[in-house]
């Protein structure tokens, strides 16, 4: 029998959700087809009537990773001010990993040595991702009247991502506190230093 598009529909949606968590907690190449299928309680068969290749779920599942951990970002923020919603998303993106739910994983941290020997379609789906993470700080930012808003927010994308894919490699608790807190000190340094516009009205003769 059959399944209707709407069957399909939510087979290739469970499918991705799998996929992506199985990526992001044991890694893009030690991740199979049929492990994934397998989780799914389906055959391997059947994944050809869903993707094209291993290329396109990951692609597919990188896009769905990005849109829940945002999701989850916006939803922890709403209704904080600006400087309150900056700070709880760097809180909470540095300690990602002392969550249960492996879909809090961002890509950028946790296979960001896998994506860059990855294919196009896969490369454009992580510039996508980063772009939505500035987009998601520079949103807070531009209402805090920071006069290059999107730079800073790009600033503080590219020192967190980094602290946690170095946090992700060290084998001692202490290095990872240190790594962690020194990120926030960092961003906490980069808010502090960048111009207001009203620092650029001041300084007008």
């Amino acid at each position: 029998m059959r399944k209707s598009n709407a069957e399909t529909a939510e087979t290739r949606k469970r499918i991705l959700a799998i996929a992506s968590g199985l990526f992001l907690k044991n890694g893009i190449a030690a991740t199979a087809i049929s492990d994934v299928m397998s989780a799914a309680g389906l055959t391997q068969g059947g994944f050809y009537r869903h993707f094209t290749s291993k290329e396109h779920l990951v692609a597919d599942a990188n896009a769905v990773a990005f849109d829940f951990i945002v999701a989850n970002l916006d939803e922890a923020t709403r209704g904080m001010s600006p400087r309150e919603a900056v700070q709880q998303i760097v809180f909470h993106y540095l300690r990602q990993h002392l969550g249960q739910d492996p879909r809090m994983l961002c890509p950028l941290a946790n296979l960001s040595t896998e994506l860059g020997h990855a294919d196009q379609q896969v490369k454009e789906v992580v510039t996508a991702g980063y772009s939505r993470f500035v987009k998601l700080f520079a949103a807070h930012l531009m209402r805090l009247d920071y006069q290059d808003y999107i730079g800073l927010a790009e600033s503080i994308v590219s020192v967190i991502v980094g602290a946690v894919s170095l946090a992700r490699m060290a084998d001692d608790q202490a290095l990872v506190d240190t790594i962690v807190g020194n990120a926030e000190n960092t961003v906490q340094l980069l808010l502090q230093s960048a111009p207001t516009q009203t620092d650029l009205v001041t300084a007008r003769p």
